[in-house]
């Protein structure tokens, strides 16, 4: 019998701390990141967020049938494969993606959502912090609302978190992973 993997899938609009929670608690515990695939430009001083590709890379993969999840934002394709799906633990992704995934019926990946909240005004202050281009968040965010408002009006997730302070985000989410079983990822299958 095939064990059973657990995606937690860590959604949140722009600027709201995803990635910097994700890191933080991969960073404390074994568990590892999904890094998906998008068309978009890395910005200024952005990390290794992504793999980022061109959109010929990304029609090759798509003829090749190596697209699982995928996803537009303001115009930028955003996606990951199969194995990306049952050899990591988180994956940050927006809600119309998670709706992707379930769609997939994938044999024994079990996905567990998890919205960060963050007030409009504090995402803001934050993309200003980091130098983000305003006219550029402003048309990200946007291009996001409505799949937000969708998910938040249907309750189409199994958890919401605030992250408004990085240390009591961090400790809720790494207790969600243990309540879910994310360590059962790591166990030994072999009989």
């Amino acid at each position: 019998m095939n064990k059973e993997h657990v995606l937690l899938c860590v959604m949140a609009e722009s600027s709201a701390g995803k990635d910097t929670l994700v890191n933080k608690l991969c960073e404390i515990t074994n568990y590892n990141q999904l890094i998906s695939h998008t068309t978009r430009p890395r910005r200024d001083n952005e990390g290794d967020t992504h793999i980022f590709v061109t959109e010929e890379t990304y029609q090759e993969m798509f003829n090749a049938g190596q697209v699982a999840a995928y996803t537009e934002i303001n115009g930028y394709k955003y996606w990951c494969t199969v194995d990306q799906l049952y050899s990591t633990d988180i994956y940050v992704i927006d809600p119309f993606g998670v709706d992707v995934l379930k769609t997939l019926n994938l044999p024994n990946l079990r996905i567990v959502s998890v919205y960060i909240n963050v007030p409009e005004k504090i995402r803001e202050q934050r993309a200003k912090s980091r130098g983000d281009n305003m006219n550029v968040y402003r048309s990200r965010s946007l291009s996001e609302r409505q799949q937000f408002r969708d998910m938040k009006k249907n309750m189409a997730v199994d958890y919401v978190i605030p992250n408004t302070e990085l240390s009591k985000s961090v400790s809720v989410l790494k207790w969600i992973c243990s309540v879910e079983g994310l360590f059962m990822n790591k166990e030994d299958t072999t009989e």
